[in-house]
This record gives structure tokens, C-alpha cells and sequence, in this order.
């Protein structure tokens, strides 16, 4: 199960994403539909813990993507268009 608890991320005073919720189900598959800058690649970054949240957690399998890392790292896959550089 992915847990997303009021995801927020600013970029100096621009907010990227504003106070964002959900769960997925084990067995389910999702996907996110949105224009060029609606924070799409943002989310994905932040819940794969390639990019730090300013507000909110992420659960993955029950471990916070922040608090225990590689423990929820093992429980997923992303392979993003364009990789992350960290």
C-alpha cells in the first residue's frame, strides 16, 4: 500500500503541490493526467524519495520514504523519463 499524506512541496515561493492525499491498494494501478507544470514528475520524485517534501509524508508498504529509505526503496519501482540527479 502507498500512503500520501499531505504532500506539499515549495520551490521558493512557488507551491508545486499543495496539500496532497491518497492511498493506493495493493492490486490497484493508478496513473497521473495533468498539463506540463502541474506537479506530476514532483509527486513521483518525492514518493520515490528522489526529492524532499517541505510538508507531509509518504508510506510505502508502512515504512516513511523519509524516515526509512531503503527499506521502502525495496517495495518500488520508477523508472521516470527523465532520471533524477541527486
Amino acid at each position: 500500500m502507498i500512503s500520501v499524506e499531505g504532500l506539499t512541496k515549495y520551490y521558493d515561493d512557488h507551491k508545486a503541490l499543495d496539500n496532497i492525499s491518497f492511498e493506493i491498494e495493493e492490486g490497484h494501478v493508478y496513473g497521473f493526467l495533468g498539463p506540463n507544470g502541474a506537479g506530476k514528475s514532483t509527486l513521483m520524485n518525492i514518493m520515490t524519495g528522489c526529492l524532499s517534501a517541505t510538508e507531509g509524508r509518504v508510506l510505502i508498504g508502512g515504512y516513511d520514504i523519509f524516515e526509512e529509505p531503503n527499506k521502502a526503496k525495496k517495495l518500488i519501482g520508477y523508472l521516470p523519463e527523465q532520471p533524477p540527479f541527486i
